[in-house]
């Protein structure tokens, strides 16, 4: 018999939002599951309608809503987001390293027991696996990254071809990187 778990997506850095935006994708994210956002990354991904792809963001964070058979987006307020936020407000180049990656781990330790379910880890930042690592994380979630997304997509038939949709990112997003590998990393317990 196969157990069917849907998971939390967790997207700890903002370019799988902006590269899945580049390619019309952002709901690709709830056909796996509840999708969490955290304040700080939603806010890096829309707030400048002059980055590219932030309208794009902008508009799927606020609608939501899930489409039909698919599951809805949160956008978590978080003390690092808050206080980044207000820093912005104040200073507009003001920039917080590692704001997003500290957002997810605080999120993840207190908050994956309550959700009942395992978490889907989305990245691009290289610094992600190891953070996981570091706070013992890689032990009860699924980190992947967006081509390896893809990958899953299209395993699960959403979408025609992973290497097609990735290639089409490439053309389409500057700031993706071409070698980026389908990277997975599975967790150690039994979740």
């Amino acid at each position: 018999m196969r157990i069917e778990i849907t998971p939390a997506v967790v997207l700890p850095d903002v370019s799988p939002l902006i590269h899945l935006a580049a390619v019309d994708c952002l709901p690709l994210l709830q056909e796996f599951g509840r999708v969490v956002v955290m304040d700080v990354v939603a806010f890096e991904a829309s707030a400048d309608y002059e980055k590219p792809w932030a309208r794009q963001v902008a508009e799927w964070l606020a609608r939501r809503k899930a489409p039909e058979g698919s599951q809805p987006v949160a956008v978590v307020t978080t003390e690092i987001g808050e206080a980044y936020r207000l820093a912005r407000q104040a200073d507009p180049n003001f920039r917080l390293r590692n704001a997003g990656e500290n957002a997810i781990r605080d999120w993840l330790v207190e908050m994956l027991p309550e959700i009942g379910g395992p978490a889907l880890v989305v990245y691009e930042d290289s610094k992600v696996p190891k953070l996981l690592r570091r706070e013992r994380l890689h032990e009860v979630v699924v980190a992947a990254t967006t081509r390896a997304l893809l990958v899953f997509a299209e395993e699960r038939g959403l979408i025609q071809s992973a290497e097609d949709t990735w290639s089409e990112i490439i053309d389409r997003a500057p700031s993706a990187n071409p070698r980026s590998d389908v990277s997975v990393m599975r967790p150690m317990r039994a979740l």
